[in-house]
């Protein structure tokens, strides 16, 4: 079980460890321990035995009405610590593991790297609509960096797609599977109203799995396991290169500093729009794996227009 930056081993003496998760998910602040107890049919000594342990290890949540504002420095660590947790937790998701074990077929592959150019296609997108709608001067010339930086990167996905057999008329037709645009359009809604938690996102997508040097190297080692010629993702681990160069995921650092704090009503909006994402990589994720394992699916999925009907 991973809790920031912190992981537990959970051990079974007995119970199965459905149960245990089915009471935890109760452990949201709108029930007691009776109501927990009626629920699950866990005794109320139980449950107020796992409430205490999860306390001794402060992993229950702690709320100060009173706060008006966050230190920078505390905002700053705990946004690494979630960022920490739910990249690792998008990591374990079945697409995943099912490429590792060749579980899924060479087109959920394919859809991996087809849905990432579509990912990366669409920063111009939502970054210059977040620079239309910050207020704030100094976050816009962050951002109009990140733009200029970002804007033009999609060409690396597409040659590495070309190399893996897809000509450039079908890659630049192609349509993104639901998932992704899930995944875009929340990206487009949190930089239309955010902007510090855009900047917060920044740290999310900037630094999941295959936005790191590892991830990568694995999905390179991935593509040659699958039968993809050596090297055919040469273009998009230079993109990769580019962006831990440019240290994209210091851009949240780079706007808050000089300041002493944040204002609380920012801090918890920002966070919430952050979790968001998280769960919109988990839909992301699901779509590939839906839609390319389907075999009476086309790949690469087409627009759907008024003569298709």
């Amino acid at each position: 079980m991973i809790v920031g930056d912190q992981h537990f081993e959970l051990q079974q003496h007995g119970a199965e460890l459905k149960d245990f998760l089915n009471l935890k998910r109760y452990l949201d602040g709108r029930h007691t321990v009776q109501q927990i107890s009626d629920i699950t049919g866990v005794s109320p000594e139980d449950v107020l035995g796992i409430v205490n342990a999860f306390a001794e290890q402060s992993l229950l949540r702690e709320e100060d009405t009173s706060l008006e504002t966050i230190s920078t420095d505390a905002f700053l660590k705990q946004i690494d610590k979630s960022t920490a947790m739910w990249t690792e937790q998008i990591g374990y998701h079945r697409l995943w593991s099912g490429l590792e074990t060749q579980e899924y077929r060479k087109e959920v592959f394919l859809g991996l790297i087809m849905e990432t150019y579509h990912y990366i296609k669409s920063a111009s997108d939502h970054v210059s609509t977040a620079i239309a709608h910050c207020s704030d001067p100094h976050w816009k010339k962050i951002l109009s960096e990140y733009l200029a930086e970002e804007y033009d990167h999609a060409w690396m996905a597409r040659d590495s797609l070309i190399n893996m057999g897809l000509s450039k008329e079908e890659i630049e037709n192609a349509h993104p599977v639901i998932g992704t645009w899930s995944w875009i359009n929340n990206l487009r809604e949190i930089a239309r109203g955010d902007t510090l938690g855009y900047l917060a996102c920044t740290k999310l997508f900037e630094a999941r799995g295959t936005e790191t040097l590892e991830g990568a190297q694995t999905l390179q080692r991935l593509a040659e396991l699958y039968g993809f010629p050596k090297d055919c993702l040469k273009p998009l681990v230079s993109h990769v290169e580019e962006d831990v160069k440019a240290n994209h995921t210091g851009l949240l650092e780079e706007a808050l500093e000089g300041r002493d704090s944040v204002p609380a009503w920012q801090a918890h909006r920002a966070v919430n729009n952050l979790h968001d994402l998280k769960h919109s990589f988990d839909q992301y994720n699901d779509g590939i794996v839906l839609y390319y394992s389907d075999i009476s699916n086309y790949i690469p999925r087409l627009t759907v227009d008024y003569f298709s009907l």
